[in-house]
C-alpha cells in the first residue's frame, strides 16, 4: 500500500473537492488539507491550484496522479499474486 498522504491525494485528484474527499476517507477537511500540504512541502511542488473557485490539478499534480495510479495497479497485482 502506498502512504496515506498519497491515497488522500489520489482521492482529491479524482473528485477535486475537499469535503467529498474528507467524507470518502472518513477524515476532517483540515486533515485532508494537512495531507496535501505535507506532500507539497515534501515534494517541493504545487499539486493543486484554485482557478475561478474550482480546484484543479497542476501539471506536476497530473504527473503524480498518473504515476501513482500505475504504482497502485502494480501493488494490487503483486498482492493478488502473493495471495495465490
Amino acid at each position: 500500500m502506498i502512504d496515506y498522504h498519497y491515497q488522500t491525494f489520489l482521492v482529491l485528484a479524482d473528485c477535486l473537492d475537499y469535503a467529498t474527499t474528507a467524507q470518502e476517507l472518513c477524515l476532517s477537511k483540515p486533515a485532508v488539507t494537512q495531507h496535501i500540504q505535507y506532500l507539497e512541502t515534501d515534494l517541493e511542488v504545487r499539486l493543486f491550484q484554485n482557478q475561478g473557485g474550482n480546484l484543479v490539478l497542476t501539471k506536476k499534480g497530473n504527473l503524480l496522479k498518473d504515476r501513482l495510479v500505475v504504482i497502485n495497479d502494480h501493488i494490487d497485482d503483486l498482492l493478488r499474486q502473493l495471495a495465490n
